[in-house]
């Protein structure tokens, strides 16, 4: 167990090895109750989350989500998030170390709305259960078919008189679903035993964060906090890391005025979020410092060892580089080989979400 976001929170239960191995073969759950959850409802809601979000977040139907960001003036990332569509109302999902501060920033442009945002971050109940196994075991214990929802679609169910939000999504670039709840402590219990009952037969683990960061950094995913973030540099026009060094400008809806839309459009990106993987042994961390012919060309952001023992992560480097091209990582005071890649790190043709589509 471990402090995290002010949450105290299990790193592993049988190992974070096995546990990662279980959701690329089977199924695990995760306990993300930590995770922060705003609901927006009103006239303006939805004029009000396109502003205060990267992308069209009108698109999706209900029930289901768009995948966004949330910038500040200076076109840095202050989160990474998802906007549910729930029809009547949105709920806007986001991570447990910005809680307070998305909030708050939430609040101030609420005055200029005719919107009502109320915090259910400490109220609202999640378990992400993840793996090959999830379409089978979800068929069992809601009566839903996982594989004719599209991704980030909802449903909601009631659920031994529970009324829960049960979502197409996940962290760990496996299949899965998600279940939103606000319970009290007996329903909660018996909800996660029945999980583990039901999915007994799939081989279903319980996993902690550990395997999370290990699955997510393997399939590529960024982390707010560790790879993008608001650097707070007040004295400059642009801010870092944003959407357009973090790779992730697919999630920027430019049709539509937004908080930090005008810093992004006059941005010339001279660093970017990349991947890498180690041709030498060793294990690359957060700030180990990265060179290209002896010179200072970056540093990593998250780094792991993959499944196959390799030093894999994701680095903050010099826009010029491209896939192929070789690095070193400092770790431990020794350069280490290594090259920039595309993720994932692992056999897309074997695991991942789309394995049965390649």
């Amino acid at each position: 167990m471990a402090d995290y976001a002010g949450f105290e929170m299990p790193i592993w239960y049988s190992g974070i090895k096995d546990e990662h191995l279980t959701v690329r073969n089977s199924v695990g759950i995760f306990d993300v109750s930590h995770m922060g959850e705003i609901i927006v409802e009103g006239r303006d809601a939805l004029e009000f989350l396109q502003y205060l979000t990267t992308n069209d977040v009108s698109k999706p139907p209900p029930i289901s989500a768009t995948y966004s960001l949330i910038l500040n003036e200076r076109g840095a990332i202050k989160d990474e998030c998802l906007v549910y569509n729930l029809g009547d109302k949105y709920m806007v999902v986001y991570d447990a170390v910005a809680i307070e501060k998305i909030y708050s920033w939430f609040k101030v442009f609420s005055r200029f709305y005719d919107v009502n945002i109320t915090n259910k971050s400490y109220d609202m109940q999640l378990y992400s259960v993840q793996g090959p196994e999830t379409e089978n075991l979800c068929r069992d214990l809601f009566g839903i078919e996982l594989k004719d929802m599209w991704w980030f679609q909802a449903k909601k169910i009631n659920h031994e008189g529970m009324d829960i939000i049960v979502s197409k999504s996940g962290y760990t670039g496996e299949n899965g679903f998600e279940v939103f709840f606000e319970a009290d402590l007996e329903y909660s219990l018996d909800l996660w035993k029945e999980i583990l009952e039901k999915g007994e037969k799939y081989g279903i683990k319980p996993c902690g964060l550990g395997a999370r960061d290990t699955l997510r950094i393997e399939a590529g995913y960024t982390l707010y906090g560790e790879d993008t973030k608001e650097k707070q540099l007040l004295s400059t026009d642009i801010d870092s890391i944003t959407p357009l060094e973090a790779g992730l400008d697919f999630a920027v809806f430019y049709d539509k005025d937004f908080i930090g839309k005008t810093a992004l459009q006059k941005q010339k990106v001279k660093k970017r979020i990349m991947h890498f993987r180690l041709r030498e042994k060793g294990i690359p961390r957060e700030g180990s410092k990265i060179y290209t012919d002896n010179k200072e060309v970056g540093e990593v952001t998250s780094g792991t060892q993959s499944m196959n023992g390799e030093g894999i992560g994701l680095c903050f480097v010099d826009a010029s580089l491209k896939i192929g091209d070789k690095v070193y990582i400092d770790i431990r005071g020794k350069q280490r080989e290594g090259e920039i890649v595309k993720p994932p790190f692992y056999d897309p043709k074997k695991y991942g979400a789309f394995r049965e589509a390649i």
